[in-house]
């Protein structure tokens, strides 16, 4: 007996996922269709589109329903009313296909099956993520489970569509196929609850990491303040503009070499927040190509933290051991780091060797997320499990790497600064030393907060402190000693006030202030704010309960940079 199976619009959000065909789960509606003598599907209710797509997909989906369910039926019959003729001709030139008037008829035995190449196990591994993930961000989407959930029918909300595109493939169609079947198993309510309990956990961290999110994008008052202060220094004093680039979203770079096969379409649906702009990247080749451009114009999108994967190529090995050649993600995070020190880096990778995150410590990265794990038992309760597993650690190291995110015009400054002291007439050693080495410290104490998850106050004020350092350094190239006066305003006689504080910088920025007729609060009285800070940090102060203890933010940091940037680029133009 042949029963007809028919498609409505129903079925379309099960379906399709932007006119996409989830061939996967056409497959999981014919679970029940052993007893017929023929899989017969009658596709004339829907539009035309939807027609297409399944028709042009049937064969693959033929090879899927043959892998996944146990059937003696021969034949396969699609009952269609609006598909293209040439589209007919491609199923036309097919063995073991039949053309008829609105009617086309498979012999499965004569159907010639795709070959999927052989894959090594590390691209296996990498795909078995990406679907477990994939049903995880079904289960966030749904908000809970209670005690029937449809699987196998067009009501079910475990779409899979963010990893569609794996599930093509007839082992990994298998792998969640048995996943599935479990969720038809009573389990025990304790199991339950316990899915239940990480749904929530995944949700209320997702929420978080979307605030964060909108923390950095949106501009607080004190953020806005200073870039009203910024406008006036890039039109007064030509600050570079690279340092401050106006955003309306974060952009991240997500450079894996298979983000068109479906990880990039799960990765955006993994990140909770529209202000986050995503740009994929296949290959090294297609990143040292985007850098050739980039160093034409620098007026271009450039990350404000980048995802990257491991293995972007074929030559990469199969079987890495410690002193193997390092594989060729590394040479991507080599590229970006040259190109943008301080950027942000979190490696992707299913790989579970620890040298491989020893490396991405030397080379700078901030977080390792281990985008798969060592899951062989699909249909018991640990596949699912595993799988929250792997999305708490997504968003954690996301976390930790927007957390580095928030020092990126810090990194700006500090590199335009090691550029400008070394292009100055009055040359100092050991000021060029002191910025050096302010550089060297700012990327080890950031990277570090990153991986140890320290303090970020105790981080800020130690950079803080250190900037206070370079003023130091900076006072004894203001001050002529022969004729005790300033280097910028000869006329002007240094004076002290009490034995060590000689206003040296105080008087040179009051003087910058009216050269260049800078409004509100300017240079001289922001320099003093600074000062005021730095001798109310604990570690110059004392015990953290004081009263009068103050803690420096990024906007003080990157406000005292500013300052220094300002005062050597006056230098550099005195003849």
């Amino acid at each position: 007996m042949t029963t007809n199976f028919i498609v409505t619009n129903e079925y379309l959000k099960f379906l399709f996922d932007n006119n996409h065909l989830n061939i996967f789960n056409l497959v999981r509606l014919f679970k029940n269709n052993t007893g017929s003598d023929e899989i017969a599907l009658d596709i004339r209710h829907i539009p035309n589109l939807y027609q297409e797509a399944i028709a042009v997909n049937f064969i693959s989906f033929l090879n899927i329903y043959k892998k996944l369910i146990p059937t003696q039926q021969q034949s396969a019959s699609l009952f269609y009313s609006g598909i293209e003729p040439y589209i007919l001709d491609k199923l036309d030139k097919k063995d073991g296909v039949l053309l008829e008037d609105g009617f086309i008829l498979f012999e499965l035995e004569n159907l010639s099956p795709q070959k999927d190449k052989k894959q090594d196990p590390h691209v296996i591994k990498n795909i078995r993520g990406a679907v477990l993930l994939s049903l995880v961000q079904d289960l966030l989407e749904l908000g809970s489970i209670g005690n029937n959930i449809p699987i196998f029918d067009k009501k079910s909300p475990l779409l899979l569509h963010s990893a569609s595109s794996f599930l093509n493939n007839e082992d990994n169609a298998l792998m969640m196929w048995k996943v599935l079947e479990s969720w038809e198993v009573e389990y025990e309510h304790q199991y339950k609850a316990e899915i239940n309990r990480r749904i929530q956990k995944s949700l209320q961290e997702k929420r978080a990491l979307g605030l964060l999110i909108n923390k950095q994008v949106q501009q607080s008052f004190e953020r806005k303040q200073l870039l009203n202060f910024i406008v006036q220094l890039q039109s007064k004093i030509d600050i570079p503009s690279k340092i401050y680039i106006t955003i309306d979203n974060l952009h991240i770079w997500f450079i894996d070499d298979q983000q068109a096969n479906g990880w990039f379409k799960l990765i955006e649906s993994m990140v909770p927040n529209s202000k986050i702009e995503i740009t994929p990247f296949s290959e090294v080749e297609d990143v040292t190509e985007y850098l050739k451009l980039y160093s034409i114009n620098t007026a271009i999108d450039i990350p404000d933290l980048a995802m990257v994967d491991l293995r972007l190529s074929d030559s990469d090995q199969v079987v890495e051991s410690y002193k193997s050649q390092d594989l060729s993600g590394f040479k991507v995070v080599d590229l970006l780091r040259k190109q943008w020190p301080g950027l942000p880096i979190m490696i992707s990778s299913a790989s579970s060797k620890l040298w491989n995150m020893e490396k991405a410590i030397e080379r700078g990265a901030v977080a390792y997320w281990r985008k798969s794990d060592e899951v062989s038992d699909y249909e018991g309760e640990n596949a699912i499990l595993t799988a929250f597993d792997i999305n708490f650690q997504y968003i954690d190291k996301l976390t930790l790497t927007l957390k580095m995110a928030e020092y990126k015009y810090v990194f700006r400054i500090v590199e335009c600064l090691r550029v400008i002291v070394k292009t100055l007439v009055i040359k100092s050693d050991s000021l060029q030393r002191c910025i050096e080495n302010y550089a060297s410290e700012l990327e080890q104490k950031t990277t570090w907060m990153c991986w140890q998850k320290t303090s970020e106050i105790k981080v800020k004020d130690s950079l803080f402190l250190g900037i206070m350092e370079i003023f130091n350094e900076i006072e004894s190239i203001l001050w002529d000693r022969n004729n005790n006066s300033l280097i910028l305003l000869p006329d002007k006689k240094v004076k002290s006030i009490g034995s060590l504080d000689k206003q040296i910088i105080n008087d040179t920025l009051d003087y910058m202030d009216r050269k260049y007729e800078i409004n509100g609060v300017a240079l001289k009285e922001r320099y003093e704010k600074c000062k005021n800070i730095r001798n109310k940090l604990p570690i110059i102060h004392g015990s953290e309960g004081a009263n009068d203890i103050q803690h420096a933010t990024l906007i003080d940091i990157e406000t005292s940079l500013l300052i220094i940037w300002c005062v050597l680029n006056e230098l550099k133009l005195k003849k």
